[in-house]
């Protein structure tokens, strides 16, 4: 096995080992398969590739076939685990933890050197967050993660359902206003810098990074945004994320009792029929009531 940073014509065979690893423990747990629709998986594949391509590893066999990958990215201090899938075949065997290496350290690392540092000594000068999201019914990767430091500590559900009780869905208070993204950008690149600014500021107050590059990613998937100000005053409260695919989020409130009401927003300025859907951290109480 060989590894070496990921090209952009590996992310289809990328994609593969996605939802061949996912459905290999799944059906083992009586899940249904995944969708075969790879396209919006490789659309997040590559724009991880272009933003953080240092963190971006494959592992190849002998035969020249992608074998798996890992992909991590970096905001401003904040690196996440975006994805570390193997091949069923080869698991096991070291592949992942040789990948998370890798991923860890935004470059080729020595087989034969020592153990990687763990969060307290990280690889990356500047990274004050090393972040993670793995599935209860992963127990062998929850360990390769724990043993660097990464335990699991917020649990995060992935909801979905109809709205059809409108008036479980609240409002926002008559002293707020949700005002589209497009509407505050409208007067060219002095607008755009505004809505940029106010965003990226929300977003280091609360997960302590901006990730403005993230924010062009889901304009271009098609999320509209909504930012939650107060009328007349303008002071900024958060932001909520919708789309016509039904999916809700991300949602960023500087107080969460507004939660429910910014979830409320994006139902109902965002034509969604059918099925809605979110992640739902466990802290979000108030979003998951």
């Amino acid at each position: 096995m060989t590894y070496r940073p990921c090209r952009s014509d590996d992310l289809d065979a990328c994609a593969l080992t996605w939802k061949t690893a996912i459905e290999d423990y799944q059906a083992r747990l009586a899940q249904p398969p995944v969708a075969d629709d790879l396209a919006p998986l490789r659309r997040l594949l590559a724009h991880v590739l272009a933003t953080d391509p240092a963190r971006f590893w494959v592992a190849v066999d002998g035969e020249g076939t992608v074998a798996g990958f890992s992909s991590a990215t970096l905001r401003e201090g904040l690196w996440f685990l975006a994805m570390l899938f193997v091949q069923p075949g080869v698991q096991a065997g070291g592949v992942g933890q040789a990948l998370m290496d890798r991923a860890q350290a935004g470059r080729d690392v020595d087989p034969g050197g020592p153990a990687v540092p763990g969060p307290d000594e990280p690889l990356d000068s500047g990274i004050h967050t090393w972040g993670m999201c793995a599935d209860a019914a992963q127990p062998i990767s929850n360990a390769l993660y724990a043993r660097r430091g990464m335990v699991p500590r917020i649990p995060a559900w992935r909801l979905s359902g109809e709205v059809r009780r409108w008036s479980a869905v609240p409002l926002l208070p008559e002293s707020l206003e949700a005002v589209p993204f497009e509407a505050l950008a409208s007067d060219g690149p002095a607008g755009h810098r505004r809505l940029a600014e106010v965003v990226d500021g929300l977003d280091r107050e609360l997960i302590g990074a901006a990730h403005p590059a993230d924010h062009a990613y889901l304009r271009r998937e098609g999320r509209s945004g909504f930012l939650v100000r107060e009328r007349g005053i303008g002071r900024v409260h958060g932001y909520v994320y919708g789309s016509g695919a039904g999916r809700l989020g991300p949602v960023a409130a500087l107080d969460p009792v507004l939660h429910p009401a910014l979830l409320g927003v994006a139902v109902r300025e965002t034509p969604m029929p059918g099925t809605v859907a979110m992640w739902v951290p466990g802290t979000a109480d108030r979003a998951m009531r």
